[in-house]
């Protein structure tokens, strides 16, 4: 059985709102609260085969993003950041999105990340990453409603919790892209 200590919660941000996540973190926002003032941005960068799990409900000003290195755990683990892992990470951040007052059936979904970074990967860490999450989510019913998953870069993701647009670099860009709205 799995012992669960969960770790990894982000809750501070630099000067302009933004909260970095390592791999394994997460972090919640609940918007009626701004940070320093601002609206806070969520971001990842150096997003290779890693999966960034972007849930929100917009009708209850809720979100939040984790940081995916593994498409599952392993059993008879103590497991201190559950968020590495797409099998639990899901479900505990829709839990964390609850606590803080989203309405389960508003949660919605966007995922980044899953490359194939190196030619001679042939684990296929990124795609096993992407369908361990689309499984996770489709077992609890959360739509997946924007995706930029897969190819062979990596990425930079920005998650704007102020009106729930996510945008996407990748290494070879210079300048973001909204994927959603």
């Amino acid at each position: 059985m799995k012992k669960i200590k969960p770790h990894g919660c982000i809750e501070k941000s630099d000067k302009n709102g933004e909260i970095f996540l390592p791999m394994g973190h997460y972090a919640i926002i609940n918007c009626k609260k701004r940070i320093n003032n601002v609206d806070p941005k969520i971001s990842i960068y150096g997003l290779g085969s890693c999966i960034a799990l972007i849930l929100f409900d917009n009708k209850n000003n809720v979100s939040g993003m984790s940081h995916i290195l593994l498409p599952k755990s392993r059993q008879n683990k103590t497991i201190n950041f559950p968020h590495k892992y797409a099998d639990l990470s899901a479900k505990l951040l829709i839990q964390e999105l609850i606590n803080h007052g989203a309405m389960r059936k508003n949660i919605k979904a966007i995922i980044v990340g899953g490359s194939k970074i190196f030619d001679l990967d042939e684990n296929f860490m990124g795609i096993n990453n992407t369908e361990a999450i689309k499984k996770e989510l489709e077992k609890l019913e959360i739509k997946i409603i924007g995706e930029n998953t897969g190819g062979s870069e990596g990425r930079a993701v920005i998650f704007d919790t102020k009106d729930f647009s996510v945008y996407v670099k990748s290494t070879r860009e210079s300048n973001f892209k909204k994927i959603t709205s």
